[in-house]
C-alpha cells in the first residue's frame, strides 16, 4: 500500500467537499442546530427516569412503605415483580438490567432496630448488570433511599445493607445524555450519506472506470475514502463537543475512548456507504439508500432517549444494530467513565469495521456496472 496515493487520495475528496456546500452545512452545521433544538426543549427536563423492579418477598407493611418511598423519589418508576418468581429467570425473560429483592425478615429488621436492639443488620439483595450504564445509575439512585433510610434509622451501623459494588455514577442531565447519541449519529449519517453519495458519482461520471488504469489498488481507494470520513467525524466532534461546553456546560469525560470511538465509526460506516453505494443507480436512489440505512438506527439505537424507554423487542432489535454499540461506548467513557464497557462495546464496533474494510477490499472493483 502505498501511503502517497492514499494522502493524495484523500486530499482530493476533501476539496471536492469543500466546494458543495450543502454538504457542508448538513455535515457540520445541521447537527449543532439539532443538538441545540433539543437542548432547549429538554435542558429543564432533568433526569431521565428508570425504571427500579422491585421484588417484594416480605409483603409487610414497613416493605410496601420501602417501596413507596422508592416511588416517590424524581427519576424512578417502580416495578413490581411477583414475590414469588424466580429473579434469575425473571430478568432473564424480561431483559432487565436491576432488580432490587426486599428478603422476608425486613418488616421485623426494622421494628427491632426501632425498639431499640443494637446492631440489628439486614442484607438487601440487588441482582444487576454492572456493565450496563442505566444500571449503574439504578444502583445510585436506590443507594440514595436506602442511606437515606439508614439515617432516618439513627443506627451507629448501618441496618440495611447493600452488598459493596464498584459503581461509577452520577447525575446528569439530558443533553449530557444526548452529546454522546449525536456524536456518533452525526459520524454515522455523515460517513453513510457521504460515501454512498460520492461512490454514485464517481460511477456515473466514469472516475471509477478510469481508476483501473492508475496504480492505486482497491485497498488505497477505500483507506482514502475512509481517511477523509474520519477527517469530517474529526470536525464535527469538534463542534458538537464546543457547542456542548458553551452553550449548555455539559461536563463530560473526555478520555482515550472518544477518539477510538470515532475512529472505529467513521471507518465502519463509511465501508457500509461504500458497500451499499454499489447498489445505486442515480442520486435519488442513493439518498433513498442512505435513508433506509440510518433512520432505523438514529432512532432505534438509544441516540435520543434510554434504550428501556422503548417496547421489549424493540430493544432486542436495537441490540443487533451497530450505532447501538457507539452509543454504548461513548455514554460509557463520557458518563460514567466504565472503562471496562467502554471497551467492550469498541471491540464491537472495531470488528465491525475491519470486517466492513475486508468486505470493501473484496467486492470493490474498477469495472462500471
Amino acid at each position: 500500500m502505498n501511503p502517497r496515493r492514499v494522502h493524495s487520495t484523500t486530499v482530493m475528496h476533501i476539496r471536492t467537499f469543500s466546494r458543495e456546500k450543502a454538504a457542508l452545512f448538513f455535515t457540520f452545521f445541521f447537527p449543532i442546530m439539532l443538538m441545540v433544538l433539543f437542548g432547549l426543549i429538554f435542558q429543564n427536563t432533568g433526569n431521565v427516569d428508570y425504571t427500579i423492579h422491585i421484588q417484594d418477598q416480605d409483603g409487610s407493611y414497613w416493605s410496601q412503605n420501602l417501596t413507596g418511598t422508592m416511588g416517590k423519589v424524581k427519576g424512578i418508576t417502580v416495578q413490581r415483580v411477583d414475590p414469588d418468581a424466580d429473579s434469575a429467570r425473571y430478568m432473564k425473560d424480561n431483559d432487565v438490567n436491576f432488580l432490587l429483592i426486599i428478603p422476608r425478615g425486613y418488616n421485623d429488621t426494622i421494628n427491632s432496630r426501632l425498639s431499640g436492639v443494637p446492631d440489628t443488620k439486614l442484607n438487601l439483595t440487588i441482582k444487576y448488570d454492572p456493565s450496563d450504564s442505566a444500571a449503574q445509575v439504578k444502583f445510585q439512585l436506590v443507594g440514595g433511599v436506602i442511606g437515606y433510610l439508614n439515617k432516618m434509622l439513627s443506627g451507629q451501623n448501618d441496618t440495611l445493607i447493600m452488598n459493596p459494588q464498584s459503581v461509577i455514577s452520577r447525575n446528569f442531565s439530558y443533553i449530557e445524555f444526548f452529546i454522546p447519541g449525536l456524536i456518533g449519529l452525526t459520524v454515522m449519517t455523515s460517513a453513510v450519506f457521504g460515501s454512498i453519495g460520492d461512490e454514485n458519482e464517481y460511477r456515473q461520471k466514469g472516475i471509477i472506470r478510469k481508476l483501473s488504469t492508475t496504480p492505486i489498488t482497491r485497498g488505497e481507494w477505500i483507506l482514502s475514502t475512509m481517511l477523509y470520513q474520519l477527517f469530517l467525524a474529526a470536525i464535527s466532534t469538534t463542534l458538537v463537543l464546543g457547542v456542548g461546553y458553551i452553550v449548555f456546560g455539559a461536563a463530560l469525560f473526555i478520555n482515550a475512548y472518544l477518539p477510538v470511538v470515532v475512529v472505529a465509526t467513521a471507518f465502519a460506516f463509511s465501508g457500509v456507504g461504500m458497500l451499499f453505494g454499489r447498489l445505486a443507480k442515480d442520486a435519488q436512489s442513493a439518498a433513498a439508500l442512505a435513508n433506509v440505512i440510518t433512520f432505523p438506527m438514529m432512532f432505534l439505537s438509544g441516540s435520543f432517549f434510554p434504550l428501556e424507554q422503548m417496547p421489549d423487542f424493540l430493544q432486542s432489535f436495537a441490540r443487533v444494530l451497530p450505532l447501538y454499540y457507539v452509543n454504548q461506548g461513548l455514554r460509557e467513557s463520557m458518563l460514567f467513565e466504565n472503562m471496562a464497557a467502554a471497551g467492550q462495546a469498541t471491540a464491537v464496533i472495531a470488528v465491525f469495521a475491519v470486517i466492513i474494510f475486508a468486505l470493501g477490499v473484496y467486492l470493490t472493483t474498477w469495472k462500471q456496472d
